[in-house]
């Protein structure tokens, strides 16, 4: 019931911010926002930012989110033996556990469209280019939503609540590391010059919605 409401709201925030992003109404308070994070800007500080950036990036987030696919269908299928449970039930509980993978996909599919569809440039501040090359698609030129907020709420709020649902004990630790993950790398982004604030935000309730509805 809780991760049902949590997507819903994702999804109408997604929206109104969608509507807002494509009125324009936004961008004179985030150019202020945006110059406040550019002037924090330290060699320390980006070199944490840029370590954010890869853990954060498709292949590491996808890599984590089949993992973590894997370990939810293990544990799924154990749950379902244990109730001498087959058939067609059974194979539908099953298919479920596969949740992670599945939420980072539709994120990502979903992140692709928007993009296109709202076509909203980045902001226009020097950028910190990584250490190594980034492969970029075309559709990456734009900016709403952020791929790496969506795919760090995606792997790492996936990861925590697996954690969570596995090892109790360590429930705090993993939400913990989880929150410093997603608000670092969403603080990145804009640090780094490759997004507006109301981008990240879309970033996590798109990716928000589908980790809700796969829960």
């Amino acid at each position: 019931m809780k991760a049902g409401l949590i997507g819903i709201v994702c999804v109408i925030g997604l929206a109104a911010l969608t509507i807002a992003t494509l009125s324009d109404q936004l961008s004179a308070y985030e150019i202020e926002l945006v110059k406040w994070i550019i002037y924090l800007r330290h060699e320390t500080l980006t070199a944490l930012i840029q370590a954010l950036t890869f853990i954060t990036s498709a292949l590491p987030a996808l890599l984590l989110t089949v993992g973590l696919s894997i370990a939810e269908m293990s544990r799924t299928r154990q749950a379902w033996r244990n109730h001498h449970e087959a058939g067609w039930i059974g194979a539908l509980a099953r298919s479920f556990s596969y949740w992670p993978a599945l939420a980072y996909l539709g994120a990502l599919i979903c992140n692709i469209v928007l993009r296109i569809a709202v076509g909203r440039l980045a902001p226009e501040v020097d950028y910190i280019p990584h250490a190594l090359p980034e492969l970029r698609a075309d559709f990456q030129r734009f900016a709403f939503p952020s791929g790496h907020a969506g795919a760090a709420v995606a792997a790492y709020v996936s990861a925590a609540i697996v954690v969570s649902k596995r090892t109790p004990r360590l429930r705090i630790w993993a939400w913990l590391a989880a929150g410093i993950v997603v608000i670092g790398t969403g603080f990145g982004r804009v640090y780094l010059g490759v997004h507006w604030p109301t981008d990240v935000l879309a970033g996590f309730l798109l990716a928000g919605a589908w980790v809700a509805l796969g829960v």
